[in-house]
């Protein structure tokens, strides 16, 4: 009797732990002139959802890659279109997560996950289901679209920003503590 609950003890502690994540997408629009507007389309990777107006504020966020390629860097999607995101038919969404994912351009970059995968590509199987992949086409873990999806629009001073919950995935993998920003 003692033989089999080691076992399942074993299988536990070897196991990895697996980690829920949010994987929200967006719009930033700041007034930079009087009449003048500047809109880009970004994505943030939080470790819960549903999220506050002070989350979205602390988290570094990721641009749209300009030619729906995300191998030298940001995110690319095949289904993001000009509909509002919870409406959108999406079959690959790819976030580029090598070392120098985020901070590129710093002393100090990193990858958007705890570890460089070279990317996480997320395929859709069925039914709002999708599976995650590194670059190699290594299994990372699963993905799901929620089926009511947090819709929000946070103001500042000079922008805002609307953030569409697109999906929450399990995997090893857990967002970088990098992309947190403390208050200063």
């Amino acid at each position: 009797m003692r033989c089999p609950l080691r076992v399942l003890l074993l299988i536990a502690i070897a196991s990895p732990t697996l980690a829920d994540f949010a994987i929200y997408v967006g719009k930033t629009n700041d007034i930079t002139d009087v009449g003048v507007t500047f809109s880009s389309t970004e994505l943030q990777v939080h470790e819960h959802a549903l999220l506050s107006c002070s989350d979205m504020g602390h988290v570094v966020s990721i641009s749209a890659s300009t030619n729906n390629d995300a191998s030298k860097g940001r995110w690319a999607c095949d289904g993001c279109n000009g509909l509002a995101p919870r409406d959108w038919i999406i079959s690959r969404f790819e976030m580029y997560n090598r070392n120098d994912a985020v901070g590129h351009a710093t002393d100090h970059p990193f990858p958007l996950f705890n570890r460089a995968t070279g990317a996480v590509t997320l395929y859709a199987t069925e039914n709002g289901h999708y599976d995650m992949r590194d670059i190699n086409n290594v299994f990372l873990g699963t993905c799901s679209r929620p089926v009511h999806p947090q819709e929000m629009d946070c103001w500042q001073l000079i922008s805002a920003t609307s953030l569409t919950h697109v999906f929450t995935c399990t995997s090893d993998l857990v967002p970088n503590k990098g992309l947190w920003v403390p208050d200063k």
